[in-house]
């Protein structure tokens, strides 16, 4: 049997060639560059429990894929940091919609809090620039690298190989079907393609004529460090800015932009460089919210890229393109939400029965 290949040696792309290989299924990954390199490379790495707007069925796709994490965490094999997602209100105007989300967690059986301001001083905000805040205290980040060593180990295991500083220059069909690839290295037959390219999904489309609505959003993130240790949870503050713990005395602070209507597409192998005016907003931030950070300074930074589509859910699936499958559009939730888009397009691939809810919640054919 010719392999399935994926194309995109991030968590999704490795998720989904473990998953391949557990269900028997032939599979060989193709990584231009190395594993990781792209988006999980620069992403915080955080499973959410959290949902700005809560729904019970995205709610389900997270728990089938902490029953991947949980297990492995407990076991040792992965290294979880358990932080928290801080959610702020910064006005009155914020307070309804915080706490509607609040209640639709808890509805969920999410373990939620609602922080009152003067007790956002322990989470280290100025508690004066708050009404308060919803408090997820489950959420935290893995190693990403962590997890697609993982991932791989678990695909080589079975029939999965691992292909790095290959690029696949083009996607062959016939009569409406996959039938083969180009690589560098020749022409290769193959049963089916995944793309779980990241940025660079728009263009592994393109190979076949897929057309999908994804856009991008930058990612920018600096790197603070101050000489005392301290904690912070990951707070989501003004204009979606963000700052997270990263050990004893260092943060990331980012900007969690997934609103598709200002989104475009990027060229995410251009020289992208954090903005001038992005280093302006954090250092107004810390001064303004954020006074465990007053002393920091800046040490690094960087620009990711989020793919993301125009309602937040991933296109996971066989497309018009006979045995072309995408697993792209994970709006900023590649870590948190791909061991179970990985479980049920395997399952699809390999004519398996599959969750339906779950399954047509991520579909392509959606929209």
């Amino acid at each position: 049997m010719d392999p399935v290949v994926v194309v995109g040696g991030g968590v999704v792309g490795t998720s989904i060639a473990a998953a391949l290989a557990d269900h028997g299924v032939p599979v060989r990954l193709y990584e231009r560059d190395a594993l990781g390199a792209g988006t999980t490379a620069k992403s915080m790495a955080i499973f959410f429990w959290h949902q700005d707007e809560p729904n019970a069925t995205e709610h389900r796709l997270r728990e089938r894929a902490w029953e991947t994490y949980g297990p492995r965490i407990e076991a040792g094999t992965l290294e979880f940091t358990q932080v928290g997602t801080l959610e702020t209100a910064p006005n009155l105007t914020d307070v309804p919609a915080v706490r509607s989300g609040w209640k639709g967690l808890t509805d969920l059986g999410v373990d939620t809090e609602w922080l009152d301001a003067p007790e956002l001083e322990a989470k280290g905000l100025d508690p004066a620039a708050f009404e308060g805040g919803l408090f997820v205290p489950d959420d935290g980040f893995l190693d990403p690298s962590e997890i697609i060593q993982h991932f791989v180990e678990q695909a080589t295991a079975g029939p999965a190989t691992i292909e790095t500083g290959v690029e696949v220059m083009d996607v062959i069909t016939e009569d409406g079907a996959v039938t083969a690839i180009e690589t560098g290295e020749g022409t290769e037959s193959v049963s089916g393609v995944v793309n779980a390219a990241g940025p660079w999904a728009p263009e592994v489309n393109d190979f076949v004529g897929v057309d999908q609505p994804l856009r991008h959003t930058r990612g920018p993130i600096v790197v603070l460090s101050r000489e005392e240790s301290f904690s912070l949870p990951f707070m989501i503050l003004r204009d979606e800015l963000y700052f997270r713990e990263d050990g004893l005395s260092q943060a990331f602070g980012g900007r969690f932009d997934t609103t598709y209507e200002t989104a475009s597409q990027l060229d995410p192998d251009a020289n992208h460089s954090v903005d001038q005016s992005f280093y302006l907003d954090i250092a107004e931030e810390i001064e303004a919210a954020v006074p465990q950070l007053a002393d920091a300074v800046i040490g690094n930074d960087w620009v990711g890229f989020r793919t993301i589509t125009p309602d937040g859910r991933p296109f996971v699936g066989e497309t018009d393109v006979e045995n072309f499958y995408t697993a792209v559009g994970f709006s900023g939730y590649g870590v948190t939400r791909a061991p179970a888009v990985a479980d049920i397009l395997a399952r699809q691939i390999a004519g398996e029965s599959v969750d339906t809810e779950l399954a047509d919640w991520i579909s392509p054919a959606r929209l």
